[in-house]
Order: structure tokens, then sequence, then C-alpha cells
């Protein structure tokens, strides 16, 4: 089935487009989930949430649209919401200036994905939530701060803080943990 049939049939109601959305979309859920909650259990709770909330308002969704952004956009509000009813995850407003902390920009270009996701998973959860939001998956620092209740500066900073922790892990081999 293609997208457009995969929508087509959920609208209408059919059981094997309900099917063949979850067969194709799922494991990339699952895996955006898992980086936001890093509990197996609770990323599939979030995934069977999101389906649920597809399944709800797919007949608002534009076919036109990129469907695994919009589906992507709903897992991870999911996982922003249990993160925050799980308070594990703390925004404060720091004193220290990002002017004062050196990082290399192009820090996340020189890992691969394992590399970054076992450094991530390091991470202290603000700073590696807001790290994901912005660069991978694309979030301006306006939009993580509605979507997080923050201040866009106090986004900003998270982000410098976590890029400084993986350069700082990545260049001294001796540290087993970033935090």
């Amino acid at each position: 089935m293609t997208q457009n049939e995969i929508i087509q049939g959920c609208k209408a109601g059919r059981e094997a487009a309900y099917r063949e959305l979850l067969d194709a979309y799922a494991g990339k859920l699952m895996g955006l989930c898992v980086r936001y909650l890093r509990d197996r259990q609770k990323a599939e709770d979030a995934v069977q949430e999101t389906f649920i909330q597809v399944f709800r308002f797919i007949h608002q969704f534009d076919e036109s649209g990129n469907l695994i952004a919009w589906m992507s956009r709903i897992s991870i509000n999911i996982c922003l919401t249990e993160i925050k009813k799980s308070k594990r995850m703390v925004f404060t407003e720091e004193t220290l200036l990002m002017e004062n902390l050196p990082v290399m920009p192009e820090i996340d270009r020189k890992m691969n994905t394992e590399e970054l996701l076992t450094v991530l998973d390091n991470l202290p959860p603000a700073y590696r939530i807001v790290f994901n939001l912005h660069l991978v998956e694309g979030y301006s620092h306006k939009e993580i701060s509605a979507m997080l209740d923050i201040r866009e500066s106090t986004s900003r900073t998270k982000l410098t803080r976590a890029r400084k922790m993986l350069q700082d892990y990545l260049f001294v081999p001796s540290k087993k943990s970033i935090v």
C-alpha cells in the first residue's frame, strides 16, 4: 500500500490500513520514544498512545503533508508529557553565560549514530531532551521553549552545555561518564 492508500484506508476505518500503518511506522516511532524516555516499557506505552492519537485524528491529517513527521511530533509531545509527569526533567535558569563555554559546533557531526546515542544516554535529561529536539528533530529554540515551557535562552544554554559535555567526553578518553 502507498502512503496515500494507507491514509485513505485509515480514514475509511479499514483494519488492513491500520495494520499497514502500524507495520510501516512502529519501529521508527519506537526508536524515537526510546531516545527520549530511555525506558523500553515507557517507550512502548508512548508508541501505543501515539497510534491511538494518530487513529483518532487521522481524519485531520492533510495528505499533502509528511505523515512520519506528523506522527513523530505526536510521539515527541507524548514523550515530553511523560517526562514532565515523572519529573525527570528540570529546567532552571542558569547564571553561567553561554559565551563562557568553549564549544566546537561541529562536535555533533563528527560522531556516528551509535556513539552519539551512547554518549547522549549519559547526558542529564534536560540537556538530552533539548539536544534531541534541536539537533535530531530540527526544532528551533523558539519551538523548544514553547514545548517545554522554558525561555529560548534556557534552550540555547542547555544545547551549548550538552555540546560541551559531548566535547569533553570525546576528547578526554579516560572519562567513563559525562555526568
